[in-house]
């Protein structure tokens, strides 16, 4: 999930609640329903070949849900194992959301113009 979220710039809520009929792997795109975005508009995401990797690994362990742990949808990111991760990466003070901090800087940093950045996050 956090590379997932890395490649798509996706909120937290976006990714844990993403579900299989919002994506389209053979046109490499995703889409946030309006009632699921911030902005409350519908959101298309583009996805890199690293995103639809991460996509066909999650394939057939579940039937609605994207992301999943032993079978069943993962709804908390802020869980023991996360902070765990971080302790041994000597990572302090990161929440999920810098995630997508990261994934704008990258674009950035890229030379993604800021309009199309601005598109891009919904």
């Amino acid at each position: 999930m956090v590379r997932f979220s890395l490649e798509t710039g996706l909120r937290q809520a976006n990714v844990t609640g993403l579900q299989w009929t919002q994506v389209d792997l053979v046109r490499r795109c995703a889409w946030i329903h309006p009632d699921q975005a911030k902005a409350r508009r519908a959101i298309s995401v583009p996805l890199s070949k690293t995103a639809v990797v991460i996509l066909r690994e999650q394939m057939g362990k579940h039937e609605t849900k994207v992301f999943t742990y032993s079978g069943k949808p993962i709804t908390q990111v802020n869980t023991k194992a996360w902070r765990q991760a971080l302790s041994r990466a000597g990572i302090d003070n990161f929440r999920w959301y810098d995630l997508r901090h990261t994934w704008a800087s990258w674009h950035v940093q890229a030379g993604t113009p800021l309009h199309v950045l601005q598109e891009l996050g919904g």
